[in-house]
């Protein structure tokens, strides 16, 4: 019986409606009361625990945390690299479509810094263009300094469904990972700016922009005011070749859009266990299917017929029913300019602690490929 069946839910439902009947009627029925308490006690655990395992169990069949057996025991994943596409030069060098962030200026003095002299600094921006309203947090690297006039690369970091950009903090631990890399001189110091991305937080609107007044404009939030407002609050670089763009699962398929979508300003994409098709829910759809708006969105058909100038480091599981499929699709179609270097798992969930481990090749890959996140020798 597999993990993700639904049989394994069924059996688990029938033991739990079982042991709630056997518990309600009082059986067995004993002649001595204390046995009789002592036999409703086991019940009343037996029928909790069920329920729990139950509800885990749910939960996982929604969300592919463990796909299998093994995987739930620690099995170990074998991994293989492999790489479609050009090469990262290639995407890095192309030409594009579009100013992106070059018509841009800074300002000469920067606004102050809600936390002067601290390293993660906290925000809540107004985009002018979209109308949202969100969480920004930013880190900053060792030696930044508000007045000196360096510049420094950016990457955007997006979270999962549900989730916050704290969780680059308190799970993934960027910060940490980051200072690390940079100590080793695998990547240059580089901001890393983590917005909210899905607003209102409660709802899953797959980062994509709502046709007229159906819901939020949250690609608008992400490729035009969250850069924006970046380059207007802190010495970062405007070109291409020093942004890049990072996400996993929902964050992930984001990433992967953005960078896909708007090559003119990120010239690199990492996505973790992420997937190139949006998977709304059923209460939210905005995109009609068959529209212009659906073609704009499939990340397959645009590598096929139009692919980006993009360099992309993608981590994915054969055993993932949301992630994989689709990225087998993507990476078929990837042609030059694309670049697509990617670490596939034969088995592995949805779940953090499976793409972890792979956060520091991921951002070493990045400093060997895109020039502005190159150390300095």
């Amino acid at each position: 019986m597999e993990l993700t069946s639904g049989a394994l839910l069924a059996v688990l439902a029938a033991v739990a409606i079982i042991l709630f009947l056997v518990l309600v009627l009082g059986l067995p029925r004993a002649r001595r009361r204390w046995v009789g308490i002592a036999a409703r006690g086991a019940e009343a655990i037996a029928l909790s625990l069920t329920v729990v395992i139950l509800s885990a169990a749910v939960l996982n069949d929604q969300y592919l945390f463990y796909i299998s057996w093994s995987d739930l025991l620690g099995a170990n994943a074998t991994t293989t690299s492999m790489h479609n596409g050009g090469t990262a030069r290639q995407a890095v060098d192309a030409k594009v479509h579009g100013a992106g962030l070059t018509e841009l200026h800074a300002p000469t003095v920067l606004p102050p810094l809600p936390s002067p002299g601290q390293r993660i600094q906290r925000y809540t921006v107004m985009g002018p263009r979209s109308g949202i309203r969100g969480a920004v947090i930013v880190y900053l690297p060792p030696g930044y300094d508000p007045s000196s006039p360096k510049r420094y690369p950016v990457i955007m970091g997006l979270h999962g469904y549900p989730g916050h950009p704290d969780a680059y903090l308190g799970m993934i631990h960027i910060d940490q990972t980051m200072d690390a890399l940079i100590a080793s001189h695998q990547i240059a110091p580089s901001i890393v700016v983590m917005p909210q991305i899905n607003n209102p937080g409660s709802l899953d609107t797959e980062c994509v922009d709502a046709p007229a007044l159906s819901g939020p404009l949250d690609e608008t939030w992400l490729a035009r005011d969250i850069p924006s407002w970046v380059v207007g609050h802190f010495r970062a670089q405007t070109t291409r070749s020093s942004w890049a763009v990072m996400g996993y699962s929902f964050g992930g398929w984001c990433s992967a859009m953005l960078g896909v979508r708007h090559p003119d300003i990120f010239g690199a994409s990492i996505v973790f266990e992420g997937y190139f098709r949006p998977d709304f829910s059923r209460s939210y759809d905005p995109i009609t299917a068959g529209s212009a708006a659906a073609r704009g969105y499939d990340l397959v058909h645009t590598a096929r017929t139009n692919p980006p100038a993009l360099a992309m480091w993608v981590m994915a599981s054969k055993s993932d029913s949301l992630a994989y499929p689709t990225t087998a699709q993507f990476l078929h179609e990837a042609r030059p300019p694309l670049s697509v270097t990617t670490v596939m798992l034969k088995t592995g969930g949805h779940r953090v602690s499976v793409f972890l481990p792979y956060v520091p090749q991921a951002l070493t890959w990045l400093g060997q490929s895109l020039p502005g996140f190159r150390p300095a020798a």
